[in-house]
């Protein structure tokens, strides 16, 4: 009996969160590769499964074999919509509610149907003859295991094996499965249970029990959300990593919900507030290398689990016995809170919020679901909450200059006095950490001072569906002069550098500089009609000769505004070509495809964030480029990032389109106003690299291992380096 009820719910559970990954690697393309896509897919996930879990409620008011047969009825229906895919969009720019309205008309059926079997069979197994039947949620725990298996088997195994219409079949076999198992547990429902596993008549739940499971529910799904569109924009760019903080979210309801504590409650409650402290810490300090490391996400993931696990573990604490139309409702309620979190990470806090702040304000606002929130300080916490707020005030004047400026000595890479302050950080936040009232009041205070006192030269924050940028200045210094500089970052990458000064407003910068790979391909072949997937700053016009036409693509209409106004970058409007640049709104591979004309050089620069979407680097787009590239052109990309090697798969991709190719990596340090970066170029056979050959640019060998990339396989984790040191200076 257990083996059957806990392997359908293992089965189910597994289904449920393999089509996530999944629906989320199929929206890429549609979404110009935004981690964004992925959100609001998990907010339609979360609101679909609050429909199934209402569903399953709804079906709870009938005995329990009806309820099992509606259910079974319901999976039936979902199978008119798989095998699963996406309907054409015609290419059109999607926003935050279309992606919701796009997943709805593809998924929703059989995603509900899924949702509704874990309260379903539970209640199902009430009604059987088993000892355990009165204390069903230990298959709650199987569920989630089931799910975190599935969830991390995509990257390591589905992903890596199958194209996405292969893993659409694949699954339909699975979803076939599941009705055959949820019948055979329909039939072993018994109508003549013993009347000590019959359901008793229900209790009447109090608002405050259902607001509790609501709130103990919300904060880890919210925090879930929140803490994966932080690392996806200002550390890892890259689909699978995604699933990463969900699989962990799982894994602490397989904990909290097993039938053997591994943890005490009281023990993970004592050590929330200091991993909040340090994840707090890694997102206001400033040596920026080691906030956007490996090491940042793992203390980011740290916190969230422990908060999860802490919310999780009071709900297991909470849960009703003894009665099947309140687990249909505790379920209920957790999914309502589920939901809520998913739609205040994908639709409000866009809208609300200029920059990523749901965050760490939800990281801080977790401890007032805390046991110890409601403990009488002790007088080491008020000491110790005394002594970082004189702290603060040390921070605030460091920060702040008021002790001098040690910008002129390093320790680490990172300037003295921004040493000092990090230190000082880390102290306040931690002495702060004592409980969880004490952290609330520290974490909100010191949240408050990084945002709107520590000094900026912030001229713009804007945030919509892909992500944040800003505009500001800083010093920069060469051959000893000080000028001001303009910087463009889409979260915490560089996209743009502009010295004002008119002896360097047309001087391109950053990775696109004169004496780098992109310089030596703008000079040794003088290229007249360029495309540019991708507009950044506007920097790459400023190869423009009166000979040249310039045709840009982006995606992000901020972008476009910024670049385009004078009052922020003037490199599209100082720098004169043939004619004036023409900016073409959309994804650039799709809107690439529509132009009539063909290209001398095709120059992909497209960035979310640290990563090139993957989409753009498929062989089916190296064809939609070859369609639009002269005879002897050139496809010139940027695959400059942190933790990716992109160039091994580009040379596998060029080896399996029998295309010539050739790589540079420029690190120079000799100039100040210079980013390291990585280039390559690909052409077709009767094109001349030699010319290239000549400066430094070397043909990498393409390895057998890797497998082409298309539209239908990619393959991250095999050009996954996690543990490289990420360049100084290299923004992206």
């Amino acid at each position: 009996m257990l083996a059957l009820f806990g392997g359908t719910l293992f089965l189910s559970a597994g289904l449920m969160f393999a089509i996530q990954p999944m629906a989320g690697k199929a929206l890429l393309p549609v979404v110009g590769g935004t981690p964004a896509g992925w959100i609001v897919a998990m907010a339609f996930f979360q609101v679909m499964l609050l429909l199934g879990y209402l569903y399953a409620h709804f079906l709870s008011r009938f005995p329990p074999r009806v309820h099992g047969v509606l259910y079974v009825a319901a999976l039936g229906l979902g199978c008119f919509f798989l095998p699963f895919h996406l309907p054409d969009t015609g290419g059109a720019a999607l926003g935050a509610f279309d992606v919701f309205r796009l997943l709805t008309v593809s998924l929703a059926v059989p995603f509900i149907a899924l949702s509704a079997t874990s309260s379903t069979l539970q209640r199902l197994f009430t009604a059987t003859r088993h000892a355990a039947a009165d204390d069903p949620y230990f298959l709650y725990a199987a569920s989630n295991l089931g799910s975190f298996i599935g969830l991390f088997l995509y990257p390591l195994a589905f992903e890596r094996l199958w194209g996405l219409s292969d893993q659409a079949h694949y699954w339909l076999w699975g979803y076939a499965l599941l009705i055959a198992g949820g019948l055979i547990c329909l039939s072993r429902a018994s109508p003549n249970a013993p009347a000590s596993h019959k359901e008793r008549k229900s209790q009447r739940v109090a608002n405050r029990e259902r607001l509790e499971w609501v709130a103990l529910a919300f904060f880890p799904s919210a925090l879930l959300l929140a803490v994966t569109t932080h690392i996806s924009t200002d550390i890892f760019s890259a689909p699978m990593l995604w699933v990463l903080p969900l699989s962990l979210y799982l894994l602490t309801f397989v904990v909290a919900f097993g039938r053997r504590q591994l943890m005490p409650l009281s023990s993970v409650a004592a050590l929330q507030p200091v991993a909040a402290a340090l994840a707090l810490g890694f997102i206001m300090m400033l040596d920026s290398y080691l906030r956007v490391s490996w090491r940042g996400m793992i203390v980011h993931l740290v916190a969230f689990t422990l908060t999860a696990l802490m919310c999780h573990m009071r709900l297991a604490e909470k849960r009703p016995l003894k009665d099947g139309r309140r687990l249909t409702e505790f379920y209920l309620m957790i999914a309502v809170g589920g939901a809520l979190g998913g739609i205040l990470n994908a639709f409000v806090a866009p809208l609300a919020l200029n920059r990523l702040l749901e965050y760490p304000a939800l990281l801080i606002l977790s401890c007032l679901v805390n046991p110890s929130f409601r403990k009488t300080l002790s007088e080491r916490a008020k000491l110790a909450l005394g002594i970082a707020a004189a702290l603060a005030l040390f921070y605030i004047a460091n920060v702040r200059g008021l002790f001098g400026d040690f910008g002129g000595k390093e320790l680490g890479g990172e300037p003295v006095q921004a040493f000092i302050a990090d230190v000082l950080l880390f102290v306040i936040l931690l002495g702060s950490s004592f409980n969880a009232r004490t952290l609330l009041c520290g974490g909100l205070v010191m949240l408050f001072i990084a945002e709107f006192i520590t000094p900026s030269d912030e001229l713009l924050v804007r945030r919509n569906f892909y992500g944040v940028i800003k505009v500001f200045e800083a010093p920069i210094v060469i051959n000893g002069h000080t000028y001001q500089a303009r910087y463009l970052y889409h979260g915490t990458t560089t996209h743009g550098i502009q010295i004002e000064d008119k002896k360097y407003e047309t001087t391109p910068t950053a990775y696109f500089t004169r004496s780098g790979p992109a310089g030596d391909v703008f000079n040794l072949y003088a290229p007249e009609k360029i495309a540019v997937i991708g507009l950044g700053a506007g920097t790459l016009n400023c190869y423009s000769t009166p000979k040249s036409e310039f045709t840009f693509f982006e995606i992000d209409l901020a972008i476009i505004d910024v670049a385009s106004d004078p009052k922020y970058f003037t490199f599209l409007s100082a720098c004169r070509g043939k004619r004036p640049p023409v900016i073409i709104p959309g994804d650039g591979r799709l809107e690439l495809a529509k132009r009539p004309e063909k290209f001398d050089l095709i120059v992909l620069d497209a960035f979310s964030s640290d990563t090139i979407p993957a989409h753009l680097l498929t062989t089916d787009a190296i064809k939609v480029y070859l369609d639009h590239l002269s005879p002897r052109g050139l496809m010139l990309m940027n695959l400059s990032n942190r933790y990716f090697n992109l160039a091994a798969e580009m040379s596998r991709n060029a080896e399996d389109l029998g295309l010539k190719y050739r790589i540079k990596f420029d690190a120079p340090d000799d100039i100040p106003y210079a980013s390291a970066s990585l280039w390559f170029t690909m052409a077709r056979p009767g094109a001349s690299m030699t010319p290239l050959d000549t400066v430094g640019w070397l043909t990498p060998t393409a390895s057998a291992d890797l497998r082409p990339w298309t539209d239908d396989y990619t393959d991250l984790l095999s050009v996954f380096q996690v543990f490289r040191k990420p360049v100084k200076n290299a923004g992206k």
